[in-house]
This record gives structure tokens, sequence and C-alpha cells, in this order.
């Protein structure tokens, strides 16, 4: 029977502390995600209103497509960073398993999850930038 020493302990410890931010930050990405196809999902249905006959300016067509292309754009960019963050969880469970230090592998998951994150996010403000171009926002007098 093998029992867990010392320095097993502190490997689980180390590991559970660097699975745990990842974790927290898929569940943000999870609710962006939702946000995201939510978003795609209205401006699809108001592309068909426009195909099914609704006149509409050219102008709002244009930006109804440019709009789509960012939110599928965040949504992708969104999906590879929740991907890099669970290769990243899987990396920190099995490193100490197979008693590999791949501490930089995991620094750059990290990084790389963090830099398609915030693209995702950029790519969410600009088509919120787009959409508000459309909608009345300053008050007439």
């Amino acid at each position: 029977m093998h029992l867990i020493g010392g320095a097993d302990l502190h490997a689980i410890e180390r590991t559970l502390q660097v699975a745990i931010a990842p974790a927290f930050i898929l569940g943000g990405i999870m609710a962006l995600l939702a946000l995201l196809t939510g978003r795609l999902q209205r401006l699809s249905e108001r592309y068909q209103e426009i195909i099914n006959g609704s006149h509409v300016a050219p102008q709002e067509r244009r930006l109804l497509v440019q709009r789509a292309r960012l939110t599928y754009r965040g949504i992708t960019f969104a999906i590879v960073a929740a991907c890099l963050l669970c290769v990243l969880v899987i990396v920190s469970f099995v490193e100490p398993l197979v008693g590999v230090t791949v501490g930089h592998h995991v620094a750059g998951l990290l990084v790389a999850a963090m830099a398609f994150l915030t693209a995702a996010l950029i790519c969410f403000l600009w088509e919120v930038l787009l959409s508000a171009r459309s909608l009345p926002l300053h008050h007439e007098k």
C-alpha cells in the first residue's frame, strides 16, 4: 500500500492551484459564448427578414454582414481560448504524473489563451459599436 508523501501532496496542491484560475476563466468564456451566439441568432433572424422581402437600405445589409463576421470571429477566438485553457488544465494534471516539468509550456498556454480571449472581447466590442451606429442614442431636442 502506497501512502501519499509530502512531495506528492505538494504536487497535487500546486496542480489544483494552477487549474483553478483557468476553470474560472472557462466559466467566463462560456458566458461570453452564450452572449455572442445570442447576438448571432438575432443577426441571423434580421437577415432572414431582409431576404424574405423586408425593404432595407443596402447600408443596413452591409452592416449586418459586417456584424455577423465580427461575431463569428469572436466566437472562434473564444472557443480557441477555451480549448487552450482545457489543454492547460490537462497538462497541469499530467505533468506531475509523468514527472516532467513543463512550466514554460503552461505559461505559454495561458498567455495564448488570454490573447485569444482578448481578441474575442475586441470583436465583441467592435460589433457592439457597429450595432450602436444604427441606434438613436442621442435625444433629439
